[in-house]
């Protein structure tokens, strides 16, 4: 195993990699290795998505590089400055052209030859693959000699939200470090030093939204960033709003037409041009039935579940009646799928979920 430069000096077992919150555990055994000189050539950073996995990537490549905090990191410096903006000539990220898509046989050649000079400043090179599952087999297998041994002071991440996407020959040549998730008040952390790091003129994000996005995050504060951020949030849980009214209200509210306030929530939902109409319906009516599904889960967990939200009789228990509404969900959820009307899938669901007494057919579907 090829070790980290020696130069980091102290060895406190209480030193933990700066400037990230919760994965304390993650964050000490990193710098006590920094520190030590032993940090692995090559680690695979697993954990769900959002949870903070490439924060700690960029703490490990300021606390490599860091000379005011060796080992740790101090945001302050020049260096550590330069990796937070993308621009330390020590530390590359490889990342797919486009979204979901793949990081191809080319790039790695690529890299695997340009390594072979590194580090270019500083004394580590830091390589992080995000997401690592996006390498392709054959990108992979061009890495393999270069990963297996790479010079001194070159260090790869691996970012990942599993190991069953990484090829066992790459898995073998690397440490495994796990991330979990935050609780909600780190989270909250998290997100409020991500929406202060905004451009001054951005508009201000409602408290309301904000505690919306915490919520349906579930530990992780990345998913909480991109919910805070979306706009179309606050009319999607506007309509769930709504629903949920009409339901406890009955079929007058259910069937008030486009004047109702169900169907106002409905139409600013899914409001857009008249072309691609009824699929930004089936896309609203599905992100919908989504939030509403966090929230039984929240209520079944035994907590309060998503803000201001009112209860619904017997769907809201947090016991069978939440099952039964949850089933009831899933199969909107299916008949979406299959290019249903919205409208009409939701005012049938609805209907159901209102019933003072789950049918019984239903109630067999919602059984374990």
């Amino acid at each position: 195993m090829l070790r980290a430069s020696p130069r980091v000096g102290m060895t406190d077992p209480e030193r933990r990699l700066a400037g990230v919150h919760g994965h304390h555990e993650a964050l000490v055994r990193l710098a006590r290795a920094t520190a030590r000189g032993q940090l692995h050539h090559a680690i695979v950073f697993a954990g769900p998505r959002g949870v903070g996995k490439a924060a700690v990537a960029r703490a490990l490549a300021r606390a490599l590089h860091c000379r005011e905090a060796p080992g740790i990191g101090c945001r302050r410096c020049a260096s550590c400055r330069r990796v937070d903006a993308g621009l330390h000539a020590g530390v590359e990220w490889i990342e797919p052209e486009s979204a979901g898509g793949k990081i191809k046989v080319e790039t790695a050649r690529e890299l695997a030859t340009r390594v072979l000079s590194a580090p270019f400043e500083g004394d580590a090179h830091v390589v992080v693959f995000d997401p690592a599952e996006a390498l392709t087999e054959q990108a992979w297998n061009a890495l393999l000699k270069t990963i297996e041994e790479p010079r001194p002071g070159v260090h790869f991440l691996l970012l990942a939200q599993g190991l069953e996407g990484l090829l066992p020959t790459i898995l073998s040549r690397c440490a495994v470090v796990r991330f979990g998730r935050l609780t909600d008040d780190e989270v909250r952390t998290v997100l409020a030093e991500v929406l202060a790091a905004r451009e001054a003129d951005a508009p201000e994000i409602p408290q309301a939204r904000r505690e919306l996005a915490v919520r349906l995050a579930d530990g992780a504060p990345g998913i909480a960033a991109e919910l805070a951020l979306d706009a179309s949030l606050d009319a999607i849980h506007r309509l769930l709003s709504e629903a949920i009214a009409a339901a406890r209200s009955g079929p007058a509210a259910i069937f008030a037409g486009d004047r109702g306030a169900l169907g106002q929530a409905f139409a600013d939902a899914s409001a857009g041009p008249p072309t691609g109409k009824p699929a930004r319906e089936r896309q609203a009516v599905t992100r919908m039935a989504e939030l509403w599904l966090l929230h039984l889960r929240e209520r079944m967990r035994g907590r309060e579940g998503l803000p201001g939200l009112a209860a619904l009789p017997k769907a809201d228990d947090g016991g069978p009646g939440s099952l039964f509404a949850a089933a009831r969900l899933l199969d909107l959820q299916e008949r979406l799928e299959r290019n249903a009307n919205a409208r009409l899938v939701l005012e049938h669901a609805l209907l159901e979920l209102g019933e003072d007494e789950p049918s019984s057919a239903g109630a067999a579907r919602a059984r374990p």
